[in-house]
């Protein structure tokens, strides 16, 4: 069984594309989760997802002002103080785990999979950083639960879709669920959307 999440709704967004990416590729072999944007609960929400047992792991956020999806290569231990959660809270500590490593790698096949991406005429990178948002934290924090389990698992940022796109080049919904369709199959399992 794989999982595939995305991120409510944030910053005032109407929609948030990669909950509803995740949401449409659910079925037998894949299950979906929405998380939270906030500082508080997005710890306690992967720990009751990661103590399933997973083949794989793919987590998906929007990053508003890309234009391409980006594959993250590296998590930091790090959390952005001056950005407020969907509550309006900072973080209550600038790491994503007190004494956890400075950085996880994915452990998702980036450079095979940039190479189908492009051949699929989808716009994308390998992006070196996550950010220091939730979307970082989430990919962080999930490695570290993960560690030494034998799970693959990495992040993948979207770009917005036409409706949101305050900034650089929109990609279609279903393009972006091709996309991370595609990161299943390269993981040995077909999404059923």
């Amino acid at each position: 069984m794989y999982l595939v999440t995305g991120f409510e709704p944030f910053g005032g967004l109407s929609r948030n594309p990669s909950g509803e990416v995740a949401q449409a590729l659910a079925g037998p072999n894949v299950a979906a989760s929405v998380l939270p944007v906030d500082w508080d609960r997005i710890g306690p929400a992967l720990d009751d997802l990661l103590a399933q047992e997973w083949e794989g792991v793919v987590l998906t956020g929007v990053a508003i002002g890309r234009s391409v999806i980006s594959l993250e290569r590296v998590a930091i231990n790090h959390r952005d103080g001056r950005r407020a959660d969907n509550r309006g809270a900072a973080p209550p500590d600038p790491s994503v785990v007190a004494g956890g490593p400075d950085a996880y790698f994915s452990t998702l096949p980036l450079d095979t999979l940039l190479n189908r991406m492009r051949a699929a005429s989808l716009p994308v990178e390998i992006s070196l950083s996550a950010g220091a948002y939730l979307c970082n934290a989430s990919f962080y924090y999930a490695r570290h639960v993960l560690a030494g389990r034998g799970v693959r698992a990495g992040f993948v940022h979207l770009p917005p879709t036409p409706d949101l796109a305050l900034e650089g080049q929109p990609l279609e919904f279903d393009r972006q669920v091709d996309a991370i369709g595609l990161v299943l199959d390269e993981l040995g399992v077909t999404a059923s959307a």
